[in-house]
């Protein structure tokens, strides 16, 4: 019951940050520009732990506009996209290499003003797809399908703020679809640029 309850979550945050993400409906016009200099920012990404090595490449969109009751609170939605790499480093595992590609809805939020506008903290619930549902000697996925929560903390900084540091904790399990549900907790920290 816990799990199942769990999984609606899961599915409802991600639902409602994919509308979020994506509804342009509620743009404003003449709005004034974002903190950002470009909607879309380039990721890479490296992390560790319970003896996996995770890295990859990914984009980073937010949009031009706000939802004013989000905004007016410090928020703006975004969509994050990654292709990962996970190594394992237990050399008698069958499967030691798998690979992960995601979509994950977030909220951003940061400082409306002063010497802390730099700094932001992101939240976000999405779905990942494995390529194989084992990695190492004995943790086991179950499925390819996942869920991950993740949480960063990092800054803007350089010229227009067009690079981004970021250090997170992401979790990826299947929510108790079935069992087992081993799961994957790692860190990291992502390095961002953002093209004009």
């Amino acid at each position: 019951m816990r799990s199942r309850l769990l999984t609606n979550l899961r599915v409802s945050a991600f639902a409602a940050g994919l509308f979020l993400a994506l509804n342009g409906d509620i743009a404003a016009a003449g709005e004034e520009a974002p903190f950002e200099t470009a909607p879309v920012r380039w990721v890479l990404t490296a992390g560790n732990a319970q003896k996996v090595a995770v890295y990859g490449i990914g984009a980073s969109w937010e949009p031009s506009w706000d939802v004013d009751a989000l905004a007016r609170r410090g928020f703006k939605p975004g969509l994050g996209v990654d292709l990962m790499r996970w190594e394992g480093s237990e050399r008698d595992a069958a499967s030691r290499l798998l690979w992960d590609a995601s979509i994950t809805p977030r909220l951003r939020w940061r400082p409306a003003e002063g010497p802390w506008h730099r700094l932001f903290m992101d939240i976000g619930v999405g779905i990942h797809l494995l390529s194989s549902r084992t990695i190492n000697v004995s943790r086991n996925f179950s499925t390819t399908f996942q869920f991950g929560e993740r949480l960063a903390v990092g800054s803007n900084f350089g010229p227009r703020n067009r690079y981004e540091v970021a250090v997170f904790a992401q979790h990826v399990s299947n929510g108790g679809i079935k069992e087992p549900n081993d799961g994957l907790t790692y860190y990291g920290t992502t390095i961002g640029i953002s093209f004009d």
